[in-house]
């Protein structure tokens, strides 16, 4: 009988109980990130084995889209993928593509990274951002064939001739790493006409149907890629740089988890129950 009082109990506990669970084991995790262990794709293992492959004084152009309805699903990437290249000895060259952009960018740079505080590294000499524009097709074909053509001054209204980074920098001949946005025009603009090493970042709706067919990670045009908050969290826990995308995938497998054994137990206890429990 004692038994079945337990099964019994199980089956009918109290759902105060079951949503205390969940709340704890989906909670926990955005407070505390745990880094549950993952597989991790190859596009995403590629996307940064192409910036672990920069050699110093390197140049990376990145489309930096960024917009805040955006920024749950990408903002993983987008702040792993700063501190990657933070961390190495490059000049980073950001392309704002929308009206957000500005605001994202010096949030991330200034107040979440700190890049000059944290990374050492100083604005004009290491890293400089464009105004947002809006980038068409013609503004881009002549983005590619000369920047000055299109940017004379950057974000904050200082010429390109005065940061010192951008001395030798022109055009995309000079580019040895492109982080886009969308694969097609990446390579059409940048891979074919001008050879540039291409990976993608961007959501998961926004990037994941249309890069496929453009993925080859030994002979390009996209040699990796990573898009939306899952695949923002593998490169989480591939780079080891832990940050919100390994608290939402943390959460989402711990609730999952924890869904799926609640089910089970459940469904075992009311069997029991019913049948009378263990004889």
């Amino acid at each position: 009988m004692a038994e079945q009082s337990i099964w019994y109990k199980i089956a009918n506990v109290d759902y105060r109980i079951i949503y205390a669970l969940m709340i704890i084991l989906v909670g926990l995790p955005l407070v505390m990130p745990l880094g549950v262990p993952m597989t991790v794709g190859d596009p995403v293992k590629n996307y940064a084995k192409a910036i672990d492959d920069l050699e110093d004084g390197d140049v990376v152009l990145c489309y930096f889209s960024g917009y805040a309805t955006m920024l749950p699903d990408i903002e993983p990437i987008y702040l792993t993928t700063w501190k990657m290249l933070l961390d190495k000895n490059v000049r980073i060259l950001v392309l704002l593509t929308h009206v957000d952009s500005p605001i994202v960018i010096e949030t991330h740079f200034n107040d979440v990274l700190k890049a000059e505080d944290n990374y050492g590294k100083v604005y004009g000499e290491d890293y400089m951002f464009f105004p947002y524009i809006d980038i068409t097709e013609p503004v881009e074909l002549a983005f590619t064939e000369e920047m000055r053509v299109v940017f004379t001054k950057d974000n904050y209204g200082s010429s390109l001739d005065d940061l010192p980074m951008m001395a030798d920098i022109e055009s995309a001949r000079d580019i040895d790493l492109l982080i886009g946005m969308g694969p097609e025009t990446n390579v059409r603009r940048y891979a074919v006409p001008y050879d540039v090493k291409i990976i993608n970042w961007g959501s998961a709706t926004g990037l994941l149907p249309f890069v496929p067919p453009f993925y080859d990670p030994v002979n390009g045009p996209i040699y990796g890629y990573v898009g939306g908050s899952s695949q923002g969290g593998e490169l989480e826990v591939y780079t080891g740089y832990f940050g919100d995308g390994v608290r939402y995938n943390d959460a989402k497998n711990l609730g999952v988890i924890g869904l799926v054994v609640m089910v089970v137990v459940a469904n075992v206890a009311d069997y029991m129950s019913k049948k009378g429990g263990v004889e």
